[in-house]
This record gives C-alpha cells, structure tokens and sequence, in this order.
C-alpha cells in the first residue's frame, strides 16, 4: 500500500465514516454518517476526491457507485501519526508526552493505560 496523504479535515470525516461502514458502501449510506448539515452533493465530491487521490475505488453497479477504501484506517493514523511527532515534536514521542503532561492533557489512568501498553509491547 502506497503513502496516503493528509486529507484535509472534510475528507478525513468521509473516510472516517466510509471506514465505520463495511465495504463496499454507497454515497447514501456515507451520508447518513456525516455532519447532517452536509448537503448530498458535497458528499459525492469528497467521495470522488478521495477516489482522485487514491483512498478510495468506485464501481458502478447499476444506478449508483459503491466505494471501497484502499487505505485502511490503521495505515492512514501510523502514517498521520509519526508525520504530527516529526513536525510538531522533532520526531521525539518523549516530547509529546512531555507536552501532554505538561498541558495536564494526561491523566493518571492514561499514563497506567500508556505503562501496560509499553509492558505488552517489551519495549
């Protein structure tokens, strides 16, 4: 699978409910899973978009298009992941947290949650 790029925050909530759904899925039944104040329209042109650029296939069957993602959720959150700590924290994920803490963004039990994570891991 290639390197997804960023997607904007529209497109992202598009894949978001594209990737809630079991594939392949309609342009209907995406819109049933965004923001409600979105009109069909603009959800036919997020979905080609996406197609556009490589998230998503098409097929027509019948009257209407049915969408299947061809990045999954996890490769697209480890891709935006280490692209936000190498932007935002010079790579460092110490700094991240550090950042998190000092925001008082974590609590205890995320740092419990963080310590059997990293346990499980072995690292």
């Amino acid at each position: 699978m290639k390197t997804a790029k960023h997607l904007p925050d529209a497109e992202l909530a598009v894949m978001q409910a594209v990737w809630s759904l079991e594939p392949p899925v309609t342009a209907s039944a995406v819109q049933q899973q965004v923001p409600q104040d979105w009109k069909a329209t603009s959800v036919l042109t997020f979905l080609s978009r996406l197609c556009d650029k490589g998230f998503l296939s098409c097929r027509k069957e019948g009257r209407q298009n049915l969408y299947t993602p061809l990045v999954s959720r996890a490769a697209y959150l480890q891709q935006e992941s280490r692209s936000f700590v190498e932007r935002l924290c010079g790579g460092s994920v110490k700094n991240l947290v550090a950042s998190l803490s000092d925001a008082g963004a974590l609590t205890e039990s995320d740092v419990e949650e963080l310590r059997a994570f990293l346990d499980v891991q072995g690292r």
